[in-house]
This record gives structure tokens, sequence and C-alpha cells, in this order.
């Protein structure tokens, strides 16, 4: 008897497992159903997938936008300096005069720069690696459950794709606008760069970066089989932190860090 279940148990059982989807469908869930998405990633390279589709989209974005960038940025800059010119002498300010000028004439020609790709890959993924870092902490130690970087890792990757659509977004936005000055948060309410603490403050408040986190607590409630909200209670304070620190030190880098 006890040998028929168990033939019963292995005839049924590959029937019962579920099916990967394939990679399209894995992204298109990460936005509709995320806590389905997350069940199926299990690869330790599961995260190269969204790590070169953002690496080639922010490359592609990266040098459309550069001459917006700089030209917008130019005015800011330049006004801010006066802030400081009473704390440099003639000549550096006027090699810093000299090296914004080159860099607009550099940026209004258009051209592809390698440092573009560079950036693009290597920045995203210091950045999913940090973040990974906090998770893995926050999952491993503070709540005391057992995960392995590289699956942490995917969620987190996978995850970020939601902060690349929000980026797409604003692509769009910019190319409509003919302006970088373009928010889909709480920059609106505060669009012009003042080089205030709130400005700073308030352009780094994105509903596409809170959505992002939102999903990120999905999926490590997914991998560690906890409530999403428990990691919420440290992510989000942590990210408050962070954009503070942010905001703080763009007063001194005339807004130049992005993130």
């Amino acid at each position: 008897m006890g040998e028929r279940n168990m033939e019963s148990n292995n005839l049924t059982s590959p029937s019962m497992e579920i099916s990967r989807p394939g990679i399209g469908s894995l992204i298109v869930s990460v936005f509709t159903k995320p806590s389905e998405a997350f069940k199926h990633l299990h690869k330790k390279t599961d995260w190269l997938i969204p790590f070169i589709i953002i690496a080639i989209v922010g490359t592609i974005m990266g040098h459309f936008l550069q001459p917006l960038f700089v030209r917008d940025m130019t005015p800011i800059v330049m006004r801010n300096m006066e802030k400081y010119r009473a704390m440099m002498s003639e000549e550096q300010y006027n090699q810093v005069i000299q090296q914004m000028e080159n860099q607009r004439a550099e940026a209004a020609e258009g051209k592809f720069k390698w440092q573009t790709p560079v950036f693009a890959t290597i920045l995203p993924f210091i950045f999913l690696v940090v973040i990974t870092t906090v998770c893995l902490l926050t999952g491993n130690f503070i709540f005391g459950g057992k995960a392995g970087f590289w699956l942490v890792m995917n969620v987190v990757a996978f995850a970020a794709l939601v902060g690349l659509l929000g980026d797409i977004v604003r692509l769009l936005m910019v190319v409509a606008k003919d302006s970088v000055w373009v928010y889909t948060g709480l920059g609106i309410l505060k669009p012009i760069d003042d080089g205030t603490f709130l400005f700073y403050l308030l352009r780094q408040v994105d509903l596409f970066t809170i959505w992002r986190i939102v999903v990120t607590c999905i999926g490590l409630g997914v991998i560690y089989n906890m409530k999403p909200k428990r990691f919420a209670f440290v992510l989000f304070p942590i990210w408050i932190v962070f954009i503070c620190i942010i905001a703080f030190a763009n007063m001194y880098a005339m807004g130049s860090i992005i993130y």
C-alpha cells in the first residue's frame, strides 16, 4: 500500500511543479504580480538579465540626455559659483569657467563618449551590490532569516526595472518639454533649482522610487517567507536618511549628484 502511494506521488509531482515563465513574462510580472515573479528567481545568475537591460538602456539615455543636462545645468552651476567666488583666486575662477565652457561645447556636439557605457554599467552594479548588502543584513541578521547573496541580488535587480521605467518616462517628458527639469514625484512642488536643501530633497522623492522599494520588500518577503511590511519598516527609513545625505551633499556639489 505504501509503495503504491509513493509511486502515485512520484507520478503526480512533476505535473504539480510550476514551470518557470519566460524572461518577458517575468519582467512583466515584476510590475503586475511581483509576488509571483520572485517565486521563480532561484538561479545565481538571474540578476544578470535586468542588469544588462539597465546598462544598455542607461547608456542610450545617458548619451541623449548629456547635451540637455549640461545645457540646463550650466546656468545653475554658474550662479552657485558666485557664492564661492570670494574663496577663489581669479585664476582658479577663470579656470573653472573655462572648464564649464569646454564641457558645454563638447556636449553640444553630441559625440558618443566611451565613459557613458562605463558609468552606465559600473554605477548601477555598485548600487545593486550596496542595496543587496543592506537587504541581506536586514533579512539574515535583523530578522534571523536565511538567504544567499545572489538570491537577494535577483530581487534587487528585478525591482530595479521599476526605477528604469521611471527613467524612461522622465526621458520622454524631457524630450517633450525640451528641459531636464521634469519630475514624477514631489519635485513638482519646487521645480527650479535654487540650491536649497529642500529642492534637492524633494526631487529625490519620486513615485517610481517608492514603487521600487515596495517591490523590493515584496520580493524579500517571498524569498524569506516573511511579511513584506517587516522589510518596509527598515528599508524606507534607510532610504530617507540616504536622500537627506544626498540632498545635503548636493548643496556643496552644485546639484551634480544624481543617482
